[in-house]
C-alpha cells in the first residue's frame, strides 16, 4: 500500500546538494549542447530525402524465387534480377546524409528468406572487420543484417548480422544458448569488391517465430559503418522512432512460411574427469518448439563446470551485486523475465532436472520454469509469468515463485504488474507498477509496492522518472535479489545524451539521479543524490565524472569518480582507468581499477584488469588475466588467471562448437574455483 505521497529529496542535505548538482548539471548540457550546436551549425547538409508521404503503415511485397541463390557472397545469382530491390537507406538517428550508400535486394522462396546487400565504399582501405569467430562480438566492426518481426507485433524482433568477413551474429528474440544446434541454422556470406563489400544472407522460416497463416512480417534492413555513428537503415523510421524503431518496422507480403514442423532437439552429453576424485558422468539438455511461438526445454543432471560465470569487481557496495548467469539453461528466453529483484537465477545454484516454457504467442509472453536438485541440502524451484501487451505501449501481468530449500522455510511469492504508456510528438511517456506480496511456510508475510510515472524522447532532449517504493520488513523472496528490506522511498532520474556524425564529440550523456529511504518501521534509513556524465570524441577516446553524495545511517559517504578510456574503436585493444574517492562507512575509501586489452597477433588477444580498493587503511586487490587463442570460427583455446587477496585460480580451455557433429570442451583446472584445481574436464557433446 502506498501509505504517504512521494516528498522527494525531503532530507535537508539532499535538498541542498541536488541544488548544487541540479546547477552543474544545467551547464553541463548547455556545454554539450554548444558543442553539438558548433557541429550541427557546420555541418548544414540537407536531409536525405523523404519518402513521398513520409512514414506510413504501408505493407511493402517481397518477390518470389522458385531457385535459391548460392550464398557466397557474390550477387550473381539469377534470383536477384527479380528481387524486390530497396536503394536509398536512411540514415538513423540522425539529420545527416548517408555518406556511403547501400542497395539491398529480397525474395523468398517457400522455406527461406533471401537477402543481398551492396555496400559501396569510398574508402573500402577504412572497412573494419575484426572479430573472427561465430557469434562473436561485432559492435566494433562494419556489419549488415536485418531485424525480423515475425509476429507483426511491432514490439520484438529477431536480428541476423554478418561482417565483411563473413562472421556471423544471432540475436533471437527472447534470448537463446549459443550451441548452434540449439538456436537453429542461418547461412551467411560476404565478398570484397572493388568499391566496397557485398554480402548474401539465406534464413529459414524454421528459426523464426511465426503465427499459423502467417502472410506478412516486419523486417528493417541495417547497415553499419564502424567509423560513423549512426546506422544506415530500410525502409524510412520518422524522427519518433530514433530511440525504438520497433512501432514503425514495416509489414512484408509475399511470404507463405510452410506449415510448423517441430523438431526435438536432444544434446546428450558426456563428462569426465581425471583429478580428485576421478568421475565419469552424464545427462542430457532437450529443446523442443511447442509451437512456432513456444518453446519447451528440459535438462536432466547439466554439468555448468564448463561456463565460467562472471566475476564481480571489489568496488564497495552497501548491498549484493547483481552477477549475469551464463549457464545455458538459464539464458534461455531469458529476455522474457529481466527484473533480478523478482527472479534471480543465481539463487538456484544447482539442477538435477529442471524444465522451462518461454515464448511469445502474439501479445501474450509465457515464462515458466521448475527444477529440483538433492545437492547442497536439496532445492526445489518453480516460477510461472504471463504478461499480455496491450497495443504498442501498455501491458498488464502477473507473476508467481516458490521455493523450497533445505534448511530453510517455505518461500512463496506473488506479484501484479501493470504498464500504461503513449507517444506524443516523439516522447514517450509510461506509468508503470507492481504489487508484490511473500509468504512464508503458509503464512503471510510482507509486501513490495513500485510505481513510476516515466517520460523519453531520444537523443537530443531531456528525459528521466521519479519513482516510489516500500518493502516491507518481513518481505521474502528466497528467489530474488532483495538487497534492503523495511523500507519506504521515493528517488528521481534526470537525463540527456546525443550522438553526432560529425565533428570531434561523437557521444555525450549527463545523468542526475537522488533518493531517499525511511524505515517502514520508523527512522531514517538512507539517502542519495550523484551526477554522472559522459563524453567520448571521435578518435576513440572517452571521458567519465562522477559526483555521489549521501548518508547511509549512520554513515556518511561522499564519492568522486573519474575515468578515461582509449582505443574504444577497436575490438580487442581498448583500455580503460578509473579510479574513485572519498568516504564509505565515514572511513577513508579509495578504488582504482585498470583494464586493457592486448592483440599480440591476429588469433592471439589478452585482457588484463586490476582493481584495488582501500577502506580504513585496509587494503584487496583482484587481477584478471584472459588470453583466446581463435583457431578458426569454430575453435578457440582461452585461460584465465584470477588473484584475489593472495588466491589464485588458473585454467586452460579449448572449445569447438559445431553445427553437425560433436561439440567438445576441455578444461584443465577449475574456472569457478578460489583457487587453482589439478584437474582435467573433457565434456562431448552429441546433438541430434
Amino acid at each position: 500500500m502506498f501509505l504517504s505521497a512521494p516528498r522527494l529529496m525531503r532530507n535537508t542535505n539532499a535538498r541542498g546538494l541536488a541544488k548544487r548538482f541540479g546547477a552543474i548539471l544545467s551547464l553541463l548540457i548547455v556545454a554539450c549542447a554548444a558543442m553539438a550546436q558548433t557541429v550541427l551549425t557546420q555541418a548544414a547538409i540537407p536531409n536525405p530525402p523523404i519518402p513521398a508521404g513520409g512514414w506510413k503503415k504501408a505493407e511493402y511485397a517481397i518477390a518470389r524465387t522458385e531457385t535459391a541463390p548460392k550464398i557466397d557472397g557474390i550477387l550473381d545469382d539469377e534470383c536477384w534480377k527479380t528481387a524486390t530491390r530497396a536503394d536509398g537507406f536512411f540514415r538513423f538517428q540522425s539529420p545527416e546524409p548517408i555518406h556511403e550508400q547501400t542497395e539491398a535486394w529480397m525474395c523468398a522462396s517457400k522455406t527461406h528468406l533471401y537477402i543481398g546487400f551492396h555496400c559501396k565504399d569510398s574508402h573500402p582501405e577504412l572497412i573494419r572487420a575484426h572479430e573472427t569467430q561465430r557469434e562473436g562480438d561485432l559492435s566494433h566492426d562494419d556489419w549488415v543484417g536485418l531485424a525480423i518481426d515475425s509476429q507483426g507485433t511491432r514490439r520484438n524482433a529477431s536480428q541476423f548480422q554478418v561482417s565483411p568477413t563473413g562472421v556471423q551474429l544471432t540475436q533471437l528474440e527472447g534470448g537463446t544458448a549459443d550451441n548452434r544446434s540449439w538456436a537453429g541454422e542461418w547461412k551467411a556470406a560476404a565478398h570484397r569488391v572493388a568499391d566496397g563489400w557485398t554480402a548474401e544472407i539465406a534464413i529459414p522460416f524454421s528459426i523464426l517465430r511465426y503465427p499459423k497463416n502467417t502472410k506478412s512480417i516486419g523486417i528493417l534492413l541495417i547497415r553499419v559503418l564502424a567509423r560513423e555513428t549512426s546506422a544506415e537503415i530500410w525502409p524510412y523510421v520518422p524522427p519518433e522512432g530514433n530511440s525504438n524503431p520497433m512501432p514503425f518496422i514495416p509489414g512484408f507480403t509475399g511470404i507463405e512460411p510452410p506449415k510448423f514442423a517441430p523438431r526435438l532437439v536432444v544434446l546428450p552429453y558426456v563428462l569426465g574427469v581425471a583429478g580428485s576424485p576421478n568421475s565419469m558422468t552424464g545427462g542430457v539438455d532437450l529443446k523442443y518448439p511447442i509451437s512456432t511461438t513456444l518453446t519447451g526445454v528440459g535438462t536432466i543432471f547439466p554439468d555448468f563446470r564448463t561456463v565460467e560465470q562472471a566475476v564481480s569487481d571489489l568496488s564497495f557496495s552497501y548491498t549484493e551485486k547483481f552477477v549475469p548467469d551464463r549457464r545455458p539453461f538459464f539464458v534461455e528466453g531469458s529476455n522474457y523475465l529481466q527484473d533480478p529483484f523478482l527472479f534471480y537465477s543465481q539463487r538456484i545454484p544447482f539442477v538435477d532436472e529442471g524444465a522451462k516454457v518461454v515464448g511469445k504467442e502474439g501479445n501474450t509472453i509465457l515464462s515458466a520454469l521448475a527444477t529440483n536438485t538433492g545437492q547442497a541440502g536439496g532445492q526445489t524451484a518453480v516460477m510461472a509469468s504471463a504478461a499480455q501487451d496491450l497495443g504498442l505501449y501498455s501491458q498488464v501481468g502477473a507473476t508467481v515463485l516458490s521455493n523450497n530449500s533445505g534448511g530453510q522455510p517455505a518461500n512463496q511469492l506473488a506479484r501484479v504488474s501493470g504498464q500504461y504508456g503513449f507517444m506524443q510528438n516523439g516522447r514517450q511517456t509510461s506509468l508503470q507498477g507492481n504489487l508484490t506480496g511473500s509468504w512464508t511456510d503458509g503464512s503471510v508475510g510482507a509486501h513490495n509496492d513500485w510505481v513510476q510515472l516515466s517520460s523519453y524522447a531520444g537523443h537530443g532532449k531531456i528525459g528521466g522518472n521519479v519513482y516510489y517504493t516500500e518493502t516491507g520488513a518481513g518481505f521474502v523472496n528466497q528467489l530474488g535479489l532483495v538487497p534492503e528490506v523495511d523500507l519506504r522511498g521515493q528517488g528521481f532520474n534526470i537525463s540527456q545524451y546525443d550522438n553526432f556524425d560529425k565533428g570531434k564529440l561523437e557521444t555525450y550523456s549527463v545523468n542526475l539521479s537522488g533518493s531517499t529511504y525511511d524505515h517502514l518501521s520508523g527512522g531514517f534509513f538512507h539517502d542519495d543524490v550523484s551526477i554522472n556524465t559522459f563524453a567520448m570524441v571521435r578518435s576513440g577516446w572517452a571521458y567519465e565524472f562522477d559526483l555521489d553524495a549521501g548518508k547511509y545511517y549512520p554513515y556518511v559517504d561522499n564519492t568522486v569518480t573519474t575515468a578515461v578510456s582509449w582505443n574504444q574503436k577497436t575490438l580487442l585493444q581498448q583500455g580503460r582507468l578509473s579510479y574513485q574517492f572519498g568516504h564509505r562507512e565515514d572511513q577513508p575509501y579509495q578504488y582504482a581499477s585498470l583494464s586493457q586489452g592486448l592483440l599480440i597477433t591476429k588469433p592471439l588477444s589478452l585482457q588484463l584488469s586490476v582493481g584495488y580498493e582501500e577502506l580504513a587503511g585496509v587494503g584487496n586487490t583482484q587481477t584478471i588475466l584472459t588470453g583466446t587463442y581463435r583457431l578458426n570460427s569454430q575453435e578457440t583455446i582461452g585461460g584465465r588467471v584470477l588473484q584475489q587477496n593472495g588466491n589464485i585460480d588458473a585454467y586452460l580451455s579449448y572449445g569447438r562448437r559445431v553445427l553437425h557433429g560433436t561439440d567438445v570442451f576441455v578444461l584443465v583446472g577449475d574456472p569457478n574455483s578460489p583457487r587453482t584445481k589439478g584437474q582435467v574436464i573433457l565434456k562431448l557433446v552429441f546433438p541430434f
